[in-house]
């Protein structure tokens, strides 16, 4: 189980709050909310990036993670400009990524990866010759490349047209689902497969940096607890 007991970042006009939340192990937690309302920088709080945080109670599997620098944290990263090597090739980013940085030299794993990513053809590509949606699947291959426990993904969709992004939403909860890793995901689309699913995944609505609902689809859908909440679930019917 992933325990949060406290997170706060102060800045000048901007207050982020977030209390007590707990997610199993596993869990595929979608975060959403109105742009400037925190999302991202709660996910940098939790990677360790975000300076002015102060994070309490912060554990995984009873683990206590605070202090930890990001890289000994059970997350993995794709934050939303991707950060991908401009003179690394698909193959080499997942190998360098798998590796810690000790080789480039791939395995039979990472070429499974992007085929079933969509992107085996591309194994020798560099990032400049990648589509925009070739690009998306190559960074969320280098995440799950590292093994971690949580693939922590910022926004990946926002570029993309809504056709594309419902089709890579599926694949990403797919392929983390078939791996047993947690995902956290913030994107303002919601695709169909967490609308309808039986599981009821997890959502967090984060408004002016504070949690103003959390639960199931389903739940949220059916009792919207702010009017942002109520347009939004509106858009998405």
């Amino acid at each position: 189980m992933l325990e949060i007991d406290d997170v706060r970042v102060e800045r000048p006009g901007f207050v982020l709050h977030l209390a007590r939340q707990r997610l199993d192990a596993g869990s595929l937690l979608t975060i959403v909310g109105p742009s400037g309302g925190g999302k991202s920088t709660l996910l940098r709080a939790l990677l360790g990036l975000e300076p002015r945080a102060s994070v309490r109670g912060l554990r995984w599997k009873g683990r206590d993670l605070h202090g930890l620098p990001p890289h000994r944290r059970p997350f993995a990263w794709m934050p939303q400009d991707l950060g991908l090597w401009p003179h690394l090739d698909a193959l080499e980013h997942l190998a360098f990524a798998r590796s810690r940085g000790a080789r480039l030299r791939a395995v039979d794993e990472d070429h499974e990866l992007l085929r079933q990513l969509g992107i085996g053809h591309r194994a020798h590509a560099r990032p400049s010759s990648l589509s925009a949606g070739e690009r998306q699947r190559l960074a969320f291959a280098r995440v799950m490349a590292q093994q971690p426990q949580w693939a922590v993904l910022d926004e990946p969709f926002s570029h993309l047209d809504p056709v594309l992004a419902e089709e890579l939403g599926h694949a990403f909860f797919a392929i983390a689902r078939e791996r047993g890793m947690g995902l956290v995901l913030v994107s303002h689309h919601i695709g169909r497969h967490q609308r309808s699913s039986l599981q009821a995944d997890p959502f967090w609505v984060i408004e002016n940096g504070g949690v103003t609902q959390c639960g199931g689809w389903q739940d949220i859908a059916r009792a919207p607890a702010t009017p942002w909440i109520e347009r939004f679930v509106d858009l998405h019917h």
